[in-house]
């Protein structure tokens, strides 16, 4: 109990300022655990597999990295999208438009 607030007990809060991280690090009452958050992208294959396979993404072992970070994100491949503007017929928006000289 803090000031009077009661808290669940051994809940985990993501704090990202240190001066509070530190205040907490003091008090005998909290434990804190820092994790080091590394970027998918600076990750090795082999890091990336072992990943991959806890996550249950089928057909990691012949992916490449790239495809393992998409993978991993949650990215599908999806086509491309054109940046044309689609008509309410389903053609080109200019394609309703008569010739101009």
């Amino acid at each position: 109990m803090i000031h009077g607030i009661r808290f669940a007990a051994k809940v985990p809060v993501l704090v990202e300022s240190e001066s509070v991280v530190k205040h907490f690090r003091d008090r005998d009452d909290f434990e804190v655990q820092e994790e080091k958050i590394i970027p998918l992208e600076d990750l090795t294959v082999p890091q990336l597999k072992d990943k991959a396979k806890a996550a249950n993404i089928e057909g990691f072992a012949d992916m490449k990295k790239l495809e393992l970070i998409k993978a991993l994100k949650g990215e599908e491949d999806q086509p491309p999208t054109g940046n044309k503007a689609e008509g309410a017929d389903g053609k080109g928006a200019d394609s309703n438009d008569p010739p101009t000289a």
